[in-house]
């Protein structure tokens, strides 16, 4: 059973409607710089504390500027510092305290809780800012047919009074849970039509309380309001397989892509503003994105999955006019 809820708020944004649900979102860009380029900083890549990076596949960033990775391939989770040292590790293959089974997604908030979603252990498990276990998370008083039927998970999100929302990749829809750790609600369903999702995995929220969902099966960014309700789709004629979204603090849209691979940098009206594919310091594309996680001092994090490493880029800008 969960603790007592959790007051959270969004300061790292580093997450049904009708036939004729709009498909693009009416807001306007508060950015006052469009992104350009980015420049390699930095690469994260083999030995960390005794074990060669694998299959990175989850980042957060807390407001210290320390990173969290969740390094899926040695069923582990890395903290480090904020110069990227490493601190320490928590994991190891299994159920109990401290070990997890294919680490996905993480997403910390500004009280420094992090949120681990443990794919192999069909749970989320809610650590403190050193790694120190706090509680496990798993649907309270669920549907007979979730708990039997739950597939992979594959991204999680922390909404502003603690509710948990899931991405069940595997059934096509989102589970929300309530800051009690009970089901709430289903969000999404399979399908290509307004509302549906095929396959979804990260997912991320904006200062409105907006989920914005990698639907990697439809080829788009679906956007719900904080309730469930489908807004609309972004990215539908620039986007193959998105697989990793976060909001950045200027209300931008970044996107990492599998299948191009490229990251697409939308409008907070979901206009595509760039596409970017970038490369390691050895020339390599990246690979099979997994996550993204963006800095308020112009640092995006990337794993890319494919080659082991985290590349850590600095984000050149153009002032608007």
């Amino acid at each position: 059973m969960r603790a007592a809820a959790v007051i959270l708020a969004f300061w790292l944004l580093t997450a049904c409607a009708g036939s004729r649900a709009p498909q693009t979102i009416d807001a306007a860009v508060g950015a006052a710089k469009i992104p350009t380029d980015l420049i390699l900083d930095r690469t994260i890549s083999g030995d960390i504390l005794g074990f060669d990076l694998n299959r990175p596949s989850g980042l957060a960033v807390n407001s210290r500027g320390e990173l969290y990775i969740a390094d899926g391939g040695n069923n582990r989770i890395i903290k480090l510092d904020r110069e990227n040292r490493p601190v320490r590790d928590l994991g190891g293959f299994g159920e109990g305290y401290g070990r997890f089974q294919q680490p996905a997604d993480l997403v910390m908030d500004r009280d420094l809780n992090l949120y681990v979603l443990d794919t192999g252990n069909r749970r989320v498990v809610h650590l403190d800012a050193n790694l120190g276990f706090v509680e496990v998370i798993t649907p309270e008083d669920a549907p007979n047919e979730l708990m039997s039927n739950l597939g992979k998970l594959a991204g999680v999100a922390v909404l502003s009074f603690g509710e948990i929302v899931v991405a069940d990749y595997d059934n096509s829809r989102l589970i929300r849970l309530d800051n009690t750790g009970r089901f709430n609600r289903y969000i999404g369903d399979f399908g290509y039509g307004a509302g549906a999702l095929q396959h979804p995995q990260g997912i991320a929220l904006d200062r409105e309380g907006r989920i914005y969902v990698a639907d990697g099966g439809n080829g788009r960014i679906a956007v719900y309001d904080t309730y469930g309700n489908f807004i609309g789709g972004i990215g539908q004629e620039a986007l193959e397989r998105p697989a990793a979204v976060t909001v950045g603090y200027d209300g931008l849209i970044w996107v990492g892509d599998q299948a191009s691979p490229s990251v697409f940098i939308f409008g907070a009206d979901g206009a595509l503003l760039r596409r970017i594919s970038p490369a390691g310091e050895d020339g390599q594309t990246v690979a099979d994105i997994e996550a993204l996680c963006l800095t308020p001092d112009g640092v995006v994090y990337v794993a890319d999955s494919g080659h082991n490493r985290i590349l850590v880029f600095r984000i050149v800008y153009e002032e608007s006019r």
